[in-house]
C-alpha cells in the first residue's frame, strides 16, 4: 500500500520536473524548430469551415475563404487603393482562425515587396508588451516626455502604464519599460520570449525557407521572405537595448508576412498557426478542397491567453482614441471593429525628411473575435496612423464585404 502511494504521490513530481527540463531546452531552438517541438502538446484544432459564414455572406472573398485560398479580388482592390494615392506600399492580410494568407499586395514590388526585410519601428513596442505581460510585470507607470499631466487621455498623460504606451506611443516610456524588462527577467528571457514570436537571432540567411507550412509553387519564389530577426546580446549596452525595442529602427528586421503572423497569434488568443498560401479555385467546392483536406499539428501556443487579449485591447484603444485615431469611424456602421498599432520612423529611401509609416493591426467581427491580421507598411508616406491606417481600413472594409469608394 505504502509503494503503490508513493508512487502515485512522486509521478505528478516527476511529469514537472520533465516538463521544466523540456520547457528550458525548447528555448535554445529556433522558431520552427521549437514549433515542432511543442505542436503535439499545444495543437489546438483548427474550426471546422462553414459552407456559409453569415458575417462574411456579402464578402467578395467568400470562395476564397472557404478554401482556406488568397482572395484575388482582394489583391486587386488593395493595389487599386495604393494606386489612388500614389504610395509605395506593402499590405499582407491573414486568417486568423486557420493561418490562411487572405491577401497580399505590393504596389512597387521590384523595389518594395512583402518578403522585403524592414525595420519595425515602433512596432517593436508591441514585442515589448508581450514579454513584459508574459513575464508578469507590475502595472507600473513610466514617465512620457511629451506628455501632460492633465491630459484627458491617458495615453497622453506625463505618466502611462504599458497599455497607454502602445495607445499614445510613447518613445520614452518604452525605453524605460524596456531596461525595467532586462533588469527584471534578464536579457536571456527577453530574447528567448521573441524568438517565440517569431523573431530570433540574426542567422545570416538570405531566405526563410520554413516559415510556410504550404505555398503554392506558382508564388514559391516571390512569396519565401528575408528572415526576421533581433540582434541583440548580454553585451549589448542598455541605451541601445532600450532604443531598439523602443523605436525599432535599428537592430531589428521584419517584413509584413512575419508581422501578420505574430498579429495572428495575438488574435487568435495566443495560438500560432503555420501559414499557408495557396491559390484560389475557380470553381470551389468546399467539401472537396481545404473541408476535406487532413488537419495538420501546426499549431503553437507563443503568447499567454492573457497577454494577447491585452494587447487586443490595446490595440482597440489605438484606434478609438490613439495614434490611429484617424480610422475609428472607417467600420463604425458595419458591427466590425479594426485596433492596431502604428509605427513611424525616418524614411531610408528617398533620403530627406519623409517618413515611413507601419501600421500592424486586427479586424473584430460583430461578435468581438478577431477574424483578420492586416499589416501594411508604406515607405515615404507619412506616419503609421496616416496612410498605412487607412489602406488597412479600407482593405478590412472590402473583405468583410461592405461597399466602400476609394478616397485620395
Amino acid at each position: 500500500m505504502f509503494k503503490r502511494t508513493w508512487i502515485a504521490l512522486t509521478s505528478p513530481v516527476v511529469m514537472i520536473a520533465s516538463l521544466m527540463v523540456w520547457a528550458a531546452d525548447a528555448t535554445r531552438f529556433s522558431y520552427l524548430s521549437i514549433a515542432r517541438e511543442t505542436q503535439n502538446s499545444f495543437h489546438t484544432t483548427t474550426p471546422p469551415l462553414k459552407a456559409q459564414d453569415s458575417a462574411l455572406a456579402a464578402s467578395p472573398c467568400v470562395n476564397a475563404l472557404a478554401q482556406r485560398a488568397v482572395c484575388a479580388a482582394a489583391n486587386k482592390r488593395a493595389l487599386e487603393v495604393m494606386s489612388a494615392n500614389r504610395l509605395k506600399a506593402v499590405i499582407v492580410v491573414q486568417d486568423v482562425r486557420t493561418g490562411a494568407l487572405v491577401a497580399f499586395a505590393a504596389s512597387h514590388p521590384s523595389e518594395l515587396d512583402v518578403t522585403t526585410p524592414v525595420s519595425p519601428l515602433s512596432l517593436s513596442k508591441v514585442l515589448l508588451s508581450a514579454s513584459w505581460w508574459d513575464n508578469r510585470q507590475p502595472d507600473s507607470s513610466f514617465d512620457s516626455t511629451k506628455g501632460n499631466p492633465n491630459a484627458q487621455n491617458p495615453a497622453y498623460r506625463s505618466r502611462v502604464t504599458v497599455h497607454e504606451m502602445l495607445v499614445g506611443g510613447s518613445d520614452s516610456a518604452g525605453r524605460q519599460s524596456a531596461v525595467a524588462l532586462r533588469k527584471s527577467v534578464g536579457t536571456k528571457k527577453v530574447l528567448e520570449d521573441f524568438t517565440r514570436y517569431g523573431f530570433g537571432q540574426q542567422t545570416g540567411l538570405s531566405r526563410d525557407d520554413k516559415f510556410w507550412g504550404g505555398l503554392a509553387p506558382a508564388w514559391r519564389a516571390r512569396l519565401t521572405p528575408a528572415p526576421a530577426y533581433v540582434s541583440l546580446s548580454e553585451e549589448t549596452k542598455d541605451e541601445e537595448w532600450a532604443e531598439t525595442l523602443s523605436l525599432g529602427e535599428i537592430n531589428m528586421s521584419v517584413t509584413a508576412f512575419h508581422v501578420s503572423r505574430f498579429l495572428q497569434a495575438v488574435g487568435n488568443d495566443g495560438v500560432v498557426l503555420t501559414p499557408v498560401a495557396r491559390e484560389e479555385q475557380s470553381t470551389p467546392s468546399v467539401t472537396k478542397s481545404a473541408a476535406s483536406r487532413p488537419e495538420l499539428n501546426n499549431s503553437m501556443r507563443v503568447v499567454q491567453q492573457n497577454t494577447a487579449l491585452r494587447i487586443q485591447s490595446a490595440m482597440l484603444d489605438t484606434v478609438q482614441r490613439g495614434t490611429a485615431n484617424s480610422i475609428a469611424k472607417t467600420l463604425e456602421d458595419t458591427g466590425w471593429q479594426i485596433g492596431g498599432k502604428t509605427g513611424s520612423g525616418p524614411a531610408l529611401l528617398p533620403k530627406g525628411d519623409l517618413v515611413d509609416g507601419w501600421f500592424a493591426g486586427l479586424i473584430f467581427d460583430p461578435q468581438g473575435k478577431a477574424r483578420f491580421t492586416v499589416a501594411t507598411f508604406v515607405r515615404s508616406g507619412g506616419y503609421g496612423g496616416e496612410n498605412a491606417a487607412k489602406i488597412s481600413a479600407a482593405l478590412g472594409r472590402y473583405i468583410i464585404g461592405e461597399k466602400t469608394t476609394i478616397s485620395r
